[in-house]
């Protein structure tokens, strides 16, 4: 590696964060990973371990932003898309033009509405990817994705996976590739930011409706023709807000949906086998302590469609199930019986 980095930031101790934190050991000086709690801080320092995860000795803990930004050039945000913008402010002031900044969350910032009102009307104006939401609260220029198939249960015990790091700048794609990359991490790079970063959040949504294929024992045809059509969707979506629809072919978009979408190690997938063993959203929430991207990314795509006039039926079922109590059964009734005629309509490369 040219110019080795010394000390790269992690903001974030989550189950992913940690992960990368451990992935980006091997190949810096020291990592440094930031948790606003002081317990979990004190705890990674004393034991080195944070969600039932070994850390390398060289990963320490911090709770203090101006330091990650003064010891690092490279920071990496990997938190929750809801509270992104929100954690990101501590570090804004300290973040400067030199800094590369790589984030790992798939979700969106909504801004200037209130999506608890009756069908509020969200435009492509109400959402920011969160490369948007860094470039309006920080000075940084350098900016980049990290996203592809990346379950960290499997990251964790060392199989193999390959991951995409996308952005506007060859030096962010380089510097993400030679401080992320393994024998059994693979990193590809990409230009296309915004469509990486629409595919990876749109496709936690799809996750929800095959976990619901799965717990309900229907049958590998239907969970493939349910990805299929849900892709379809995803990029529907993805072109009439600004992304490039070739992306979601790729490891970022149909890589990432066949995680995410199969594995019992995914969140979305598992919320929705739990919807299929007949819990509400409201149940699912209170009692699994997890946080559930794909939910809050349809709650807003399914606005965003309506208002946009997009064929999505996967979504508008998906919807209804989740936020209006529609019975399984009859969603999947209408989605069988929906008048598809072509195959690849929403082809427009």
């Amino acid at each position: 590696m040219q110019d080795r980095l010394q000390v790269v930031g992690v903001i974030g101790a989550g189950n992913f964060g940690t992960t990368v934190a451990n992935i980006l050991s091997a190949n810096v000086d020291r990592v440094l990973l930031f948790s606003r709690d002081p317990e979990v801080v004190r705890k990674i320092n004393s034991d080195h371990r944070n969600k039932d995860q070994s850390l390398a000795e060289n990963v320490v803990a911090t709770n203090d932003p101006e330091r990650v930004c003064a010891e690092c050039r490279l920071v990496v945000p990997i938190l929750p898309s809801a509270t992104f913008r929100e954690a990101l402010l501590p570090f804004a002031s300290h973040l400067k033009p030199y800094h590369i900044v790589i984030h790992g969350t798939k979700g969106f910032d909504v801004v200037d509405i209130d999506l608890q009102q009756k069908n509020p009307t969200v435009t492509r104006a109400h959402l920011k990817t969160m490369s948007e939401v860094i470039k309006e609260e920080t000075q940084v220029v350098r900016i980049g994705v990290l996203s592809g198939p990346n379950l960290s249960t499997e990251i964790r015990k060392g199989l193999p996976t390959a991951s995409v790091v996308a952005s506007d700048f060859d030096e962010v794609i380089i510097m993400g590739a030679e401080v992320l990359s393994n024998p059994k991490f693979k990193i590809y790079g990409s230009h296309d930011i915004i469509g990486t970063e629409f595919a990876g959040a749109l496709k936690n949504m799809i996750a929800i409706g095959t976990g619901v294929i799965n717990g309900l024992s229907m049958g590998k045809n239907i969970e493939a023709l349910f990805l299929t059509r849900g892709l379809r969707e995803m990029i529907i979506i993805g072109q009439a807000l600004g992304a490039d629809a070739k992306t979601f072919f790729g490891t970022a978009g149909i890589g990432d949906l066949i995680a995410t979408a199969t594995s019992d190690d995914s969140r979305n997938f598992r919320f929705g086998k739990y919807l299929s063993a007949g819990k509400s959203r409201q149940e699912i929430e209170s009692t699994s302590g997890e946080l559930t991207e794909g939910v809050r990314t349809l709650h807003l795509m399914y606005h965003i469609s309506r208002h946009y006039k997009l064929d999505v039926p996967i979504v508008e079922m998906l919807f209804a199930v989740v936020f209006q109590d529609l019975p399984i059964e009859r969603a999947i009734a209408y989605l069988l019986d929906y008048p598809y005629s072509l195959d690849v309509d929403y082809l427009n490369l």
